[in-house]
């Protein structure tokens, strides 16, 4: 689109393949000026193993440390780090069933968020975000 601008606001996926960037828009709103292009799916459901008073208060951390919004959702985090806010809330809250939950509550493929914390596990910097969660959950 030479010449226009495209702003996306929310969560994305960009993906790339060094010539062209794709973004995958499911929770995003994207606007081409002041016309939007696509809009945000309504949130899911949340999932059962979050609706208790634990889990709202482990939320609502995350929410004012500014790593989640209003409806739960990851504010800029990138796929590594949402692997590693499932686990750690899912460690706190004693929650068996990580990837599916948060799938669930993300809208994402259970595999998909599992390879994400596979990935993590494998970078430097993700030692840092451990920390910043344990010091935000504990």
């Amino acid at each position: 689109m030479p010449g226009n601008k495209v702003y996306v606001q929310g969560s994305y996926i960009d993906i790339h393949d060094n010539e062209n960037v794709y973004l995958s828009v499911d929770k995003a709103e994207v606007k081409l000026g002041d016309q939007p292009i696509a809009k945000p799916k309504p949130n899911a459901q949340r999932p059962e193993a979050l609706c208790n008073p634990e889990a709202l208060e482990a939320m609502q951390l995350l929410q004012e440390a500014e790593l989640l919004d209003a409806d739960w959702q990851p504010i800029k985090l990138s796929g590594p780090e949402r692997g590693l806010v499932a686990r750690e809330v899912c460690l706190k809250l004693e929650i068996n069933e990580v990837w599916q939950t948060f799938g669930q509550l993300w809208g994402e493929k259970p595999e998909t968020l599992r390879g994400y914390m596979n990935k993590a596990m494998d970078q430097k910097k993700s030692l840092d975000f451990q920390k910043k969660l344990k010091n935000i959950l504990y």
